[in-house]
């Protein structure tokens, strides 16, 4: 059972104990303002479950309620074959209506969630601080793998360098190892010498929270923007833009400009 952010709850289909429900269908659009509790059956498919999520975000958006009350307890949803934990984290924050906490919430979930692949999978075969991209002269220090920054030219048409200004991120902890800022532009970098040389790989594309709740811009945002802070990030993110998608991805408006970068 998950007690949602308005004291409603999700449960689970084998503790639900009324008949009084509806069961959701992608087919049914002409729902009641008021409805029973939804009962939702989730598949092992990333598409299945986004799909559903987007639907729900535009329910609740159109004051769509649904409810059930037994034993006092108002259950809104009542879910089966959910098998990740980002599931219930979609629940959470699709009733969380600050979008400033909803878009922190699933930034710190989705960090977290990426955290937990890199330290159990170790995919760089970091050893005494060197990664195998080091070893084999595929990555730019000499240490720390991949933590070097750089900025991107401000007239890359005209420069002969895709990047410049190359240096130890500033925002690595020397004494955790580790990055201080919870960038998750950083999380999903894999280089190219991992890519090649092993299986393993991340993309946003295979994260429910990502497909779910984040707009194409803000994918984008989400991807290229790394050295900034979270909160520099989120801003972003937050950030209200009417600019068609192929002028925003064209003129490079999801990146948070250069000269900020300089007064963090």
């Amino acid at each position: 059972m998950l007690k949602l952010n308005d004291g409603s709850f999700v449960v689970d289909y084998k503790d639900f104990i009324s008949n009084n429900f509806i069961n959701y269908s992608f087919k049914k659009t002409n729902y009641d303002k008021h409805n029973p509790a939804l009962r939702i059956y989730f598949k092992n498919d990333l598409k299945h479950n986004t799909r559903i999520f987007k639907q729900l975000i535009k329910l609740k958006n159109a004051g769509i309620n649904f409810c059930t009350e037994i034993n006092g307890k108002k259950i809104r949803y009542i879910i089966s074959n959910y098998n990740t934990d980002e599931v219930l984290k979609g629940f959470e924050a699709l009733y969380m209506d600050d979008e400033r906490k909803r878009i922190e919430f699933l930034y710190n979930t989705i960090f977290d969630e990426l955290d937990d692949i890199w330290k159990n999978i170790n995919p760089c075969g970091f050893c005494n601080n060197i990664c195998e991209g080091i070893k084999h002269k595929q990555s730019p220090g000499n240490i720390d793998g991949c933590c070097y920054s750089f900025e991107y030219p401000k007239h890359s048409i005209l420069s002969a360098h895709f990047t410049e200004n190359l240096q130890k991120c500033k925002f690595f902890d020397k004494k955790k190892k580790r990055c201080s800022i919870n960038n998750l532009s950083c999380k999903f970098f894999v280089c190219s010498y991992v890519k090649k040389t092993t299986s393993f790989n991340i993309s946003m594309d295979d994260f429910l929270l990502v497909q779910a709740f984040f707009n194409k811009k803000q994918k984008l945002i989400l991807h290229y923007n790394y050295f900034r802070t979270q909160e520099e990030i989120i801003n972003k993110l937050l950030e209200k833009n009417n600019t068609p998608y192929f002028i925003y991805y064209w003129k490079s408006k999801y990146r948070i400009p250069p000269d900020t970068y300089n007064k963090i």
